[in-house]
């Protein structure tokens, strides 16, 4: 998010703002900072029907009965009349979401049963698996920044940046500024291959991630057990 998207969060939390009544159909995310393991996230949310703009921490009630659950990098889960709706930034519609938000795995995995690193093998149960790429692929995509590598002008993989702590990036032991460059011996060097190398996880019983550290070539191999 900008620094200007920062500032008018930080100006709205010092001014104290709030929003009218109303539920999750009536606003829009415009911006956010994203929950970490030490820091509730912040979520620049606008009210359609007034155009009013307030800011808000996950866990505070925006209106009666409508409250912020979580918030990610790209997307809001709201509480409403019992049920759970997820906002992305910029969407105008949210979608409900099926029973309680499953965040607890998504967010820190580090805790989680079914996962297990031994040098630079990462093995991970069948069933944890199934959570990771089902309904939580997105949340856990969102758990680092991935930005294209170009070199001498030709698209060389994606840089990891902003890796949250308790990820599956952090508890596969990549770190901030490790180059991705192949998935399953196939080059990432455009975005459409690295859509189809992450698409082609989902039925994978096992995965290779070639990345560079330093200028130094290291391998990552995840075992689906």
């Amino acid at each position: 998010m900008s620094m200007f998207a920062r500032f008018w969060i930080l100006l709205s939390l010092l001014c104290g703002a709030s929003l009218a009544q109303g539920n999750p159909f009536d606003y829009n995310v415009l911006g956010v900072i994203a929950s970490s393991q030490n820091q509730k996230g912040v979520a620049l949310i606008k009210q359609k029907p007034s155009g009013r703009v307030a800011a808000f921490r996950e866990g505070q009630d925006i209106a009666a009965g409508c409250r912020i659950e979580k918030i990610f990098r790209k997307t809001v889960t709201f509480s409403y009349n019992s049920k759970f709706y997820e906002l992305s930034v910029g969407d105008e519609t949210p979608t409900e979401v099926k029973g309680t938000p499953q965040s607890n795995v998504a967010e820190n995995l580090g805790q989680a049963d079914g996962i297990e690193r031994q040098g630079n093998t990462l093995k991970v149960t069948r069933s944890l698996k199934d959570n990771l790429v089902g309904e939580n692929l997105n949340k856990i995509l969102m758990q680092a920044a991935a930005v294209p590598h170009v070199e001498n002008g030709r698209l060389m993989g994606f840089q990891l940046l902003e890796i949250d702590q308790g990820s599956i990036f952090d508890v596969a032991g990549l770190k901030n500024g490790d180059i991705i460059t192949h998935i399953n011996e196939q080059p990432i060097n455009d975005a459409a291959l690295a859509i189809k190398a992450l698409s082609q996880l989902k039925a994978a019983s096992s995965a290779t991630f070639n990345y560079i550290r330093n200028r130094k070539p290291m391998e990552l191999v995840i075992q689906i057990n």
